[in-house]
């Protein structure tokens, strides 16, 4: 660990606490363009694929900011980097699971505040609301007016502008320049990954905006806009978020297979640096 970064399988993982990350983009986000910062969040699925495919990898390394975005990423830091130092061993790798990830101390040593994408997306857009910023999304349904009239009511001093993700590769240019014409302050890519990464990394000059955030489903929730309600603080205190969004949305099960291999391969990791 170094420079307040470390790595999960390869990929680069900025410690910052919500408030620093905020911060960051809205002193880019408040400057004359001149490039844009780009700030990712990788989770479970990023991180799984990225270990078995070194383009998706380098793709994500290649941002200004990668978010920790889930308890599964802060676990990963605090078994790999924490103290007391994690023993290789299974036994060691089921504690880890079953009962340090209960201790908000352990849990948070290595990555500073535990966080999803709505817990920083949701204070990052009060401040844009409060400086009158210029807001983008990219991504969502295929109908984004009710997103839109969900927000402007929400924040009502943002200048915001939404873009369904649903478009063919014929329109992408159309879409890129459409961006670009409205000189955003925040544009926020809310398509799925890795399609919303490999959108930022290749119109990421051409899209004119000073803050390009891969933002994934944030956009979903009911906190932010959406139709999915978000579960209830005591799910969020005992780390089943997940679980709570899988009884609402059951076709995510395959995508939960992810967790598995993902702590298969930490649990590997482990064992090359012991």
């Amino acid at each position: 660990m170094e420079n307040n970064k470390i790595h999960i399988l390869g990929v680069r993982i900025d410690l910052l606490t919500i408030a620093q990350i905020n911060q960051l983009i809205i002193e880019q986000a408040s400057k004359p363009y001149h490039h844009p910062m780009i700030v990712f969040k990788p989770y479970v699925e990023f991180l799984s694929l990225a270990s078995r495919n070194n383009n998706i990898k380098d793709l994500i390394n290649s941002s200004d900011i990668n978010v920790a975005d889930s308890t599964a990423v802060a676990w990963a830091a605090s078994y790999l980097y924490g103290r007391p130092a994690t023993r290789w061993g299974l036994i060691s790798l089921f504690s880890s699971l079953a009962f340090r990830l209960q201790s908000k101390g352990w849990l948070t040593q290595i990555v500073p505040e535990q966080m999803s994408g709505v817990d920083q997306t949701k204070p990052l857009l009060g401040r844009a609301n409060q400086l009158k910023l210029k807001v983008g999304i990219v991504g969502g349904p295929k109908d984004t007016t009710a997103l839109s009239h969900s927000l402007e009511d929400r924040y009502k001093d943002i200048q915001l502008q939404c873009w369904s993700g649903f478009f063919d590769t014929a329109d992408e240019a159309e879409l890129v320049n459409r961006i670009a014409d409205s000189q955003l302050d925040i544009l926020f890519c809310a398509m799925g990954f890795p399609r919303q990464e490999k959108f930022i990394i290749k119109h990421k000059d051409a899209l004119k905006s000073k803050v390009i955030i891969g933002e994934g489903g944030s956009f979903d929730y009911d906190q932010l806009g959406g139709a999915i309600k978000r579960s209830p603080a005591l799910l969020r205190k005992l780390h089943l978020e997940w679980f709570w969004r899988l009884a609402l949305q059951p076709k995510r099960l395959r995508r939960q297979f992810a967790i598995p291999s993902f702590i298969k391969k930490v649990y590997s990791e482990k064992k090359r640096i012991k």
